[in-house]
């Protein structure tokens, strides 16, 4: 089965998209697929290529410096949805923290606010199975505070969870709600930052052994 690269506006309705039944399928049994198809003209290359090796060829994946980011894409109820995307705005280097050393793992993770309630229900993985793992972690259109990011990767230091690892990947954090002003750059660069530092403080408190990145994404 081949993936439809053609997915393009305006004939169709939000939610029409052309997607194979397999997609459909793994999307049912076995989580998150859909985020990659947003409001749009068409779905992003980057979004297209992970979602391709993720679920039809398996090919390995370069992450490379997108050059530009925005924190939400435009309102479904927007006829412009369908032909436009988000406000992106240049996006930052990467930044690195803990040891200048090369590593590879698997990776787990998803929102701290997820994580939170997925160690609640004592449903967390085993720290054992998570040895020399790459944690992912992304704050999600919630907005928590650096304050609660710092206290969440606490709470994951105090249960070991955080000394096992190899690394933490962190994504650029949304600075602003859906549906009011944008804050200026300032205010957007102050948020993101204030995240970072909590993160990577509270990671290397745990772990000064593991590589740290803050992804531009």
């Amino acid at each position: 089965m081949v993936f439809d690269q053609e997915i393009q506006a305006p004939d169709r309705g939000p939610f029409s998209l052309k997607v194979p039944e397999c997609v459909r399928s793994l999307a049912e049994v076995d989580g998150s697929t859909q985020v990659h198809l947003g409001p749009g003209p068409h779905v992003d290359p980057a979004h297209l290529a992970s979602l391709i090796a993720a679920l039809l060829n398996g090919s390995e994946l370069e992450v490379t410096e997108p050059g530009e980011s925005a924190d939400f894409g435009l309102d479904w109820a927007e006829p412009r949805a369908q032909t436009e995307f988000g406000e992106p705005e240049a996006t930052e280097p990467r930044a690195w923290a803990g040891p200048r050393a090369s590593v590879t793992g698997r990776t787990w993770g998803g929102c701290p606010e997820v994580l939170d309630q997925i160690a609640l229900a004592n449903r967390m993985p085993a720290n054992d199975d998570l040895a020399g793992a790459i944690l992912l972690l992304e704050t999600s259109e919630e907005r928590p505070s650096a304050e609660t990011v710092r206290g969440g990767m606490g709470a994951l230091g105090e249960r070991g969870t955080l000394s096992v690892l190899a690394g933490v990947v962190f994504a650029r954090p949304p600075a602003r709600n859906l549906g009011v002003p944008r804050p200026d750059a300032d205010t957007r660069a102050a948020w993101r930052g204030a995240q970072r530092d909590a993160m990577i403080k509270e990671i290397s408190a745990y772990d000064p052994h593991a590589v740290i990145c803050s992804a531009p994404h």
